[in-house]
């Protein structure tokens, strides 16, 4: 649909104009009437329009002066004259100015205007086309040789190239800003890509990640031979190489090169990134070598923090020293937790966290320390019959909630919160009768077997309506509905591990029946398992 924008301060011509054809049907949208020059100009700065039709005379500036002035900053903008007979010499100079066509009001007819608007129609259309098939041939060539570079930087890093000569000839075909001289690898993650993706569409995220690779390219013509690339999802990774030899000023250049890219990502785009930098390699053979290194070195971000430069030469970690969560720990975490003594707790947190920070084990390894730390408060909640949506306050999948953490730190924080709150509900929890308490802990141990009220009554030495009766009294639920909702919230733990399928899940929380299972799972919760499933693994 056309934009057209008309000009006319006589009410009867406009109106005229308005209802000769049906515009819409035509397409084209006109706009209300405008009356004269100024705002017609105002108009124009506030909304984009295609035609423009004008009368030659108004009161204050004439339609002339209107059409110079879209020429002069609307020259997009078609433009067609509407005038009487003793206007024409405002029409010859609207013509001048860059008008398309004139309309003499005593002829307008359907047959006449309606050949106008189809000459300019068919122009508008034919530089859209033009404009388009020009972008796309743009396009089309720099999204190919971007292809072309990330495939080249992906055999260099997993070292593909034997001879120097060979590489040598992929830079100057691919017209690379790079030389094969004092070459410095550093590979960089964006920090909180979660949020990242949360907050932009995957389009926008993609479009953001390359004028980012932009405006490096910008900064890094600047400092040596160097290209940028992205390498995955999250991470990037910049080539530099440098004709001095001299290494103080190599890296002096890297990092004024790398300070201005992070000042320029938090100022424009509002995001920060880590970065780790590799030494100096005099040898282009041995950059798939040094990638490795390079990128096992951007796993310290995670100790040392989010925003940061890591550099290789200026590495600290402790070799040779193994971490795990010990016996021994454990059972003083346990032991303070039955006590209730966060303070305790949270000194022996800490004495782990700090560990961990000194000694920087591998990932793998953090990230089964922290399974082993929330298993502890799964075990826990299992135990004491607690609501685990009140200790891990509806963050989802505990266990998908460590794929959000960019540093130790943050892991940290979460954990003590996790603990100090399973200690609040623990000094919180409701006050059982010992018949109760004895029965809670029986269906806990017992819910993945077929165990009715009868069988429990029959354990604890009571009889089935006086169990029945206290249960329904301090529970405030019978003790089927009950069992069924423990059993649930165990194959939601189950689920969200995803170690096994859900008809397996069935039988190992205690349904005998997959239907049965399905219609109290969807009951309690809302949705049914898969799509519990679906929403536990994103």
């Amino acid at each position: 649909m056309l934009k057209v924008l008309i000009v006319e301060d006589d009410i009867f011509d406009y109106t005229h104009l308005k209802n000769i054809i049906d515009w819409n049907q035509e397409g084209f949208q006109i706009s209300e009437q405008i009356k004269n020059v100024e705002a017609a100009k105002e108009k124009l700065f506030e909304q984009s329009f295609d035609i423009l039709i004008t009368d030659m005379k108004m009161p204050g500036q004439s339609g002339a002066d209107l059409i110079q002035f879209v020429s002069d900053n609307f020259p997009e903008l078609k433009t067609i004259a509407l005038s009487g007979y003793k206007e024409f010499d405002y029409v010859k100079q609207s013509l001048k100015a860059g008008a398309e066509d004139y309309i003499l009001k005593h002829e307008l007819r359907q047959d006449n205007l309606r050949q106008v608007l189809a000459k300019i129609k068919k122009e508008i259309n034919k530089r859209d086309q033009k404009e388009d098939s020009n972008i796309f041939e743009e396009s089309f060539f720099m999204d190919q040789k971007e292809i072309l570079v990330q495939n080249f930087v992906e055999k260099l890093i997993r070292g593909h190239f034997n001879n120097k000569n060979e590489l040598k000839r992929q830079i100057q075909l691919l017209s690379l800003n790079f030389e094969l001289k004092n070459i410095v690898i550093t590979v960089g993650q964006f920090d909180n890509y979660k949020v990242l993706q949360e907050k932009y569409s995957e389009s926008k995220l993609m479009n953001l990640k390359r004028s980012f690779i932009n405006m490096v390219d910008e900064i890094l013509r600047e400092n040596g031979k160097s290209f940028a690339v992205l390498k995955d999802e999250k991470k990037f990774l910049f080539l530099f190489s440098f004709k001095d030899n001299s290494e103080l000023k190599i890296n002096n250049s890297i990092a004024s090169a790398l300070n201005r890219i992070k000042t320029a990502l938090k100022n424009y785009l509002n995001i920060t990134a880590s970065f780790a930098v590799g030494n100096i390699l005099k040898d282009p053979l041995k950059i798939g070598e040094n990638y490795r290194e390079i990128l096992e070195l951007l796993g310290d971000r995670f100790y040392q923090g989010k925003d940061m430069i890591i550099y290789q030469n200026q590495n600290n970690r402790v070799d040779n020293q193994q971490f795990n969560l010990d016996i021994k720990t454990e059972k003083a975490l346990q032991k303070y937790i039955d006590q209730k003594d966060y303070s305790s707790l949270k000194l022996e947190l800490e004495s782990i966290f700090n560990k961990i920070y000194r000694i920087k084990p591998g990932l793998s390894v953090v990230k089964m320390t922290f399974i082993s730390l929330i298993n502890i408060v799964n075990s826990k909640i299992k135990d004491k019959n607690l609501k685990k949506e009140k200790i891990f306050k509806n963050t989802g999948n505990p266990y998908q909630k460590l794929e959000e953490f960019n540093t130790l730190k943050e892991f940290k924080i979460w954990i003590e919160e996790i603990y100090n709150n399973l200690i609040i509900e623990l000094k919180n929890k409701n006050n059982y009768s010992d018949i109760i308490n004895k029965t809670l802990l029986y269906m806990n141990k017992n819910y993945d077997k077929d165990i009715t009220l009868s069988r429990a009554a029959s354990e604890i030495g009571v009889s089935y309506s006086y169990l029945s009766r206290k249960f329904k009294e301090e529970c405030g639920q019978g003790f089927s509905d009950y069992l069924n909702q423990l059993r649930i919230e165990n194959a939601k733990q189950l689920i969200e591990v995803g170690d096994s399928n859900i008809k397996e899940i069935v039988n190992q929380v205690g349904f005998n029946n997959y239907n049965y299972f399905f219609k109290v799972f969807k009951d309690s919760e809302g949705m049914t398992p898969s799509e519990y499933e679906r929403k536990s693994q994103k």
